[in-house]
């Protein structure tokens, strides 16, 4: 999700008006004049990209889920009107759902409990044997752990980053962090997981093991 945060131009939408085609920039400003149809087309257009990034963040099957879907979209169209297609509106809605989630959960106060991994469920699907299949959950799950063991505001800079592909640009927006600060954190998150992946050598087994049974096959 590495995007410029220059100018760009805003993706068609495709519209049941007899009107044709009409552009996000089109959509938006017909939302912001208070247009009923357009607020329904405007809440079809950012739903699937919010419910997934909300599941990517927080988890499809957590008990919140719901709640903080309601609670990103009544974000999103409470700040509709700050938006000023600076960036796609995509990468927006992502923006804002991702910032969304982070209050949730320094509210809940289980910040350590980030690193969910729903991205990482095709991955898992894809393993072509049981045996890999079960080494890479251990894997993931081994670094699930030593995420949970550093500075919650680091982990959850390289989980953004590394993981779901948030520019740092994004991830200062998401946090409410400076992009000088956003930077470190990642370089130091990451020094600290591989840190403590030399230290503890738990994952060199487990990745030898993939590895052999991939090249079995």
């Amino acid at each position: 999700m590495e995007t410029n945060t220059g100018n760009h131009p805003l993706r068609l939408l495709k519209s049941a008006s007899p009107n044709g085609d009409v552009s996000d920039a089109e959509l938006l400003e017909s939302v912001r004049a208070g247009n009923a149809k357009s607020a329904a087309a405007f809440h079809d257009r950012i739903l699937p990209v919010l419910t997934r990034t909300v599941g990517r963040l927080l988890g499809h099957r957590d008990p919140d889920y719901d709640d903080v879907t309601q609670q990103a979209l009544i974000e999103l169209v409470l700040t509709v009107d700050r938006f000023l297609g600076q960036c796609p509106l995509d990468a927006w809605t992502s923006i804002v759902t991702a910032r969304v989630v982070y209050r949730h959960l320094r509210r809940r106060k289980i910040e350590r409990r980030l690193f969910v991994l729903q991205g990482l469920e095709s991955v898992e699907n894809t393993a072509r044997s049981s045996s890999n299949h079960a080494a890479l959950r251990i894997t993931i799950r081994s670094i699930e752990a030593h995420l949970a063991a550093i500075d919650p505001k680091k982990a959850w800079t390289f989980v953004l980053h590394d993981v779901h592909g948030y520019s740092l640009a994004e991830i200062a927006q998401i946090t409410g962090g400076s992009l000088a600060a956003v930077q470190s954190r990642l370089v130091r998150a990451r020094k600290e997981l591989h840190n403590r992946i030399d230290e503890t050598n738990d994952l060199g087994p487990l990745l030898q093991e993939m590895a052999a049974s991939e090249g079995a096959l």
